[in-house]
């Protein structure tokens, strides 16, 4: 082991020998690191490397896919919302004609009973004038009546009073 280390250090024109420069050695010392790890990097990056590209061309066709169903979406939801709006003005229209009809047909109804319900309110207020009037013919006489039947009472005696009244029961009994 000694002779080794002794060859190594030997300074001697034969040989490999130390290097003491510090600026040499530096440089080589990172040209060899950077081969070593270029050449384990290599080895390691190629396996790797094929694996995370597919990766990720996977994963930006996956990306794509999606991308492609959501305009699809959008637009079939864009496709739905203007079909709905459409309804929506269909069924508003279709109130509207409803709604003019319904008015149309209250409005023939009300010009059809109208006239009928005048008529219906003039009979009734004939038939009441016509009450009223005989209340108030039924009243006067009665009036009138008891007026004639005190006046009688004052100016005729019980006997006179007594045969009127006898010949009254007896045209009525005929």
């Amino acid at each position: 082991m000694r002779s080794y280390i002794e060859y190594f250090l030997n300074t001697g024109n034969y040989g490999i020998t130390l290097n003491t420069d510090l600026f040499e050695t530096n440089v080589i010392n990172i040209a060899l690191l950077l081969v070593i790890i270029f050449v384990l990097i290599k080895n390691f990056l190629a396996e790797i490397l094929p694996s995370r590209k597919k990766n990720i061309i996977d994963a930006i066709e996956n990306a794509e896919t999606s991308l492609s169903d959501s305009n699809n979406r959008y637009l079939e939801a864009k496709k739905q919302w203007a079909q709905i709006d459409i309804i929506i003005h269909e069924i508003n229209d279709q109130v509207e004609t409803t709604k003019q009809n319904v008015l149309e047909v209250k409005l023939e109804q009300v010009k059809e009973d109208l006239p009928k319900k005048f008529i219906i309110a003039i009979e009734v207020l004939r038939n009441r004038e016509k009450k009223l009037f005989n209340d108030s013919i039924k009243d006067i006489s009665k009036k009138a009546l008891i007026r004639v039947i005190l006046k009688l009472k004052k100016q005729l005696g019980k006997v006179e009073q007594s045969a009127i009244i006898n010949r009254k029961i007896t045209q009525l009994g005929d």
